[in-house]
């Protein structure tokens, strides 16, 4: 890539760093504040005073710790035109064609149009007390009805806390708890913020190879910034973090230099030009995801738990080098990939022939791979749109971004390129030779096994299988014991296992780099360093959720009993006591025997082994990111969609991990707006109700912004296809209940009456402890709950019922006849009546919520067998 290029993309990157640095009280002169004001700051002669001092901090940051910095950036000879320091501070008083670019990006960023920018510019005012203002949270205005707040910082309830990012600290806090945060204290936040984050870049990795050192910096500075408002002047609302603008003023200045370099007119006067078409949106999606992750077919259903990992751990990792090669062939860095979720990435590039021909190819290439490999069960779909920076204005904004998801929309009507693709796969039948062991993989059942996967030690009884099943179990078996991967270029010298099958023939990866990772960073080799936690010294990567996992705490005498629970032979003792040992992923059938209750009797448990499937996503995200929020701008799209990634990607794998309830739920996926999980049936369900109250507080308590969720249950041995698409099914039924719902034994309810019927769950539970009602009462409830189902259904027709049909309103009748004769057996006089009386409360529950009133009690049974 060319040094240019890397050049203004990281000045970009950096331009308002020096507001964290002001805010932070960073020690710079007073003479280094005179001397370079004239040069980066805007002076307004009416009243005789220099504006956006952040500008001239950050010339000094550059300047006071680039013993911190690659040294390239205070060399002279790196890269054309200014100065690495001249051109990340000079972007409100721009001088030189370099400057423009990185002042227009920097516009275009927050949305502003001609005449905008140029008050916001003269203004430069910042709010009284700048440094006690928090970003405000995107969720807390999202209106899709157009009954926006207030435009103003008052109206605003919820505020993030001015600090890293990590799991506790995602939650927006109420304002009330900054009322009391006087001016010293918030200086101190962001010193002690600064001052961390200092200490953090003094250990950044790979300071002398740009790209991974970039990398590494983008990760970092979401870590330290993504809760610092980017604008604190004039009327801007605080709702952009300085990440999200720096990282998207990056990737526009990258496009914007490459457009006007490859088309030759670097000239001031067409840089500024609003109306030219310079940019492409490029948008990349993963198309059938759920048949890439739960693909059957095999003839064994071994080694499936690490399959399912590392099939949906795949998905991410061909989506993000997909975006990467595409960045890589157009000449742009991964920081112009400013949306990456999903299986989804959006790109923005220049507008070139060249660069369209470029995406072309990639397009071609990623998808003769995937057709090579996968044989057309999943593609990569890439489509563009043009824009100009009037386009990306807050009045326009909405409707560029619809013609983008309307373009991906066509796209998916054009899959697979037919002409080249369409028909048989060629040569499909030849690859099989039972005499070179080339037969059908036992894992997938569609490709054939490669000799050179023979006796392979993570294949286990089955000793044969395709490279790329093997690849999958390799993940699968190592993101559990691996923090770090290295991606490389397919010549590096790596010691240790990695993929057998290079992705898209161009990228190696291992999660057991014993390599000398230095000497691959010089050599070029080495493309990528990821860590899979919030590392601060490498890329942190959040894609990969909570795998519970056998532990020291298991070696107690109930936790034995409960996972021999119906085995209790010798041998599957000790295999239990040796993946006790090893620290190694629960298997399935063990997590369903966490469902089980301890019983009064010793080594006795009651209930059902059984796994729930939790399947939930964001209601209507489509809407809401068209036009949900009042001011629409390519950096507050950013952070909207950032902010949403991290409830699923970053705290709820976290909450799983350290809540003693939730431990042994198993997460398949979680990302972007939506979410898998495995667990015992009954804390799943737990869980559930859980979730829609955490994501409920996750978004300011805004009713516009809900989530569907779909539960089925299931068997521990069947197969994960079949479970899947079950609680697909589940999920897809919510969403036909106008959304905001759940739906469990296939009953969907909104989650308002979920929660009252979990309560009355309580309440029958209690009618049972205390002998109100016995087991026979508690199957006849859930008779009654069928007739009433039939009876709501019963009344919505009109004409034409038959007597039979009418059999299911005798359930009023039978009810009130139970009640009498069997409630309350035992009990006398007043208990009998207050148990009667009590009882008689489950009629009008029958009445409101009819079928649903199965939710209670199935659990109920199910706890009990």
């Amino acid at each position: 890539m060319d040094d240019t290029v890397y050049k203004i993309a990281i000045a970009a990157y950096l331009h308002d760093i020096g507001k964290f640095a002001e805010r932070a009280g960073f020690n710079v002169s007073q003479e280094f504040l005179n001397n370079n004001a004239d040069l980066y700051q805007p002076y307004i002669k009416e009243q005789n005073r220099h504006t956006h001092q952040h500008a001239v901090y950050t010339a000094a940051f550059i300047d006071h710790i680039e013993k911190l910095l690659p040294r390239q950036f205070n060399k002279g000879e790196w890269g054309l035109g200014d100065s690495f320091m001249n051109l990340a501070a000079g972007h409100h008083k721009p001088e030189t064609p370099m400057q423009w670019v990185i002042a227009m990006a920097d516009r275009v960023s927050s949305g502003f149009d001609r005449e905008e920018f140029e008050d916001y510019n003269k203004e430069g005012i910042a709010f009284k007390d700048y440094k006690k203002t928090r970003l405000l949270t995107m969720f807390e205005g999202i209106a899709t009805d157009g009954k926006w707040k207030e435009d103003k910082l008052e109206s605003y309830r919820f505020r993030y806390p001015l600090k890293e990012l990590s799991p506790e600290n995602i939650f927006p806090v109420d304002k009330e708890e900054y009322k009391l945060l006087n001016s010293e204290e918030a200086s101190k936040e962001y010193s002690s913020l600064f001052f961390n984050f200092v200490v953090s870049l003094e250990k950044l990795a790979h300071k002398q190879n740009i790209h991974l050192w970039f990398e590494h910096f983008d990760s970092l500075f979401m870590i330290f910034a993504s809760h610092i408002p980017a604008a604190t002047v004039g009327k801007v609302v605080p709702d952009v973090s300085l990440y999200d603008h720096s990282k998207t003023t990056s990737a526009l200045a990258s496009a914007i230099y490459l457009y006007h370099q490859q088309n030759g007119n670097m000239e001031i006067e067409k840089i500024k030009d609003y109306d030219d078409k310079k940019f492409l949106i490029v948008t990349g999606d993963f198309y059938s995801i759920q048949n890439f992750i739960f693909s059957e077919g095999g003839s064994t259903n071994k080694a499936s738990a690490k399959l399912l990992r590392g099939r949906s751990f795949a998905v991410s990792l061909i989506s993000e080098l997909a975006g990467d090669m595409l960045c890589g062939e157009i000449g742009l860095s991964t920081a112009s990939i400013i949306l990456n979720a999903a299986g989804k990435f959006t790109i923005i590039a220049p507008n070139t022939e060249e660069t369209k021909d470029k995406i072309r190819k990639v397009e071609e290439r990623i998808n003769d791979w995937l057709i090579r490999m996968y044989y057309g069960e999943s593609s990569i779909g890439i489509s563009f749109i043009e824009a100009s920076y009037d386009d990306f204005v807050s009045k326009r904004f909405d409707s560029l971004w619809d013609k983008l998801a309307k373009e991906s929309e066509k796209k998916k009507y054009n899959k697979i390129a037919l002409e080249k693709h369409g028909g048989e796969i060629a040569g499909y039948l030849d690859q099989f030779n039972n005499e070179l062991n080339k037969k059908l993989c036992p894992f997938c059942g569609k490709r054939p096994s490669d000799p050179d996967m023979e006796n392979d030690s993570l294949l286990g009884d089955e000793k044969s299988a395709c490279k790329i099943c093997r690849d999958h179990i390799y993940i699968g078996a190592n993101l559990v014991k691996a923090q770090r991967i290295a991606i490389t270029t397919v010549d590096a010298d790596i010691k240790g296992e990695k993929l057998c099958e290079p992705i898209f023939s161009e990228y190696h990866v291992s999660l057991d780099v014993t390599g000398k990772l230095g000497e691959l960073a010089n050599a070029g080799t080495l493309l990528k360093y990821w860590d899979i936690s919030i590392a601060k010294d490498v890329t942190a990567k959040f894609i990969n959720g909570y795998v519970p996992k056998y532990s020291k705490d298991y070696e107690t005498e109930e936790v034995i009993n409960r996972l021999l629970h119906g085995n209790k032979s010798e041998k599957t003792k000790n295999e239990l006591f040796d993946m006790i040992k090893e620290g190694l992923p629960e298997t399935f059938h063990h997590i369903a025997k966490w469902a089980l209750n301890p019983s009064d009797k010793r080594d006795k448990f009651t209930g059902i082994e059984a796994l729930g499937i939790l399947k939930a996503d964001v209601d209507n995200l489509g809407l809401i990111f068209a036009c949900g929020l009042r001011r629409q701008s390519l950096s507050r799209l950013a952070t909207l969609s950032r902010q949403m990634n991290n409830y699923f990607s970053i705290y709820l794998p976290h909450l799983l991990s350290k809540t003693d309830e939730f431990r042994n739920i198993y997460t398949v996926f979680a990302g972007g707006d939506d979410l898998f999980l495995i667990g015992p049936w009954n804390r799943i369900i737990d869980f559930a109700i859980f979730l829609n109250n955490s994501f409920a507080d996750y978004v300011c308590g805004n009713s516009q912004i809900t989530i569907s969720a779909g539960i089925s249950i299931n068997k521990p041995g069947e197969p994960v296809p079949s479970i899947s698409e079950r609680a697909e099914d589940a999920l897809k039924k919510s969403k036909r209940n106008e959304r905001n719902s759940i739906t469990l034994f296939d009953e969907q309810v909104k989650w308002h009456d979920f929660k009252k019927l979990d309560e009355i769950k309580k309440t029958i539970s209690d009618w049972l402890d205390k002998k109100y009602i016995n087991n026979a009462m508690l199957f006849r409830l859930n008779t009654f709950s069928n007739m009433a189902k039939q009876e709501k259904e019963l009344l919505k027709i009109k004409e034409g019922v038959d007597m039979e049909e009418m059999e299911c309103l005798k359930w009023h009748a039978k009810f009130k006849y139970n009640l009498v004769r069997n409630i309350g057996k035992d009990l006398k006089g007043e208990e009998k009546d207050k148990a009667i009386k009590e009882v008689e409360r489950a009629a009008e529950w029958l009445i409101q919520y009819g079928g649903a009133m199965k939710i209670p009690v199935w659990q109920i049974i199910y706890n009990q067998r």
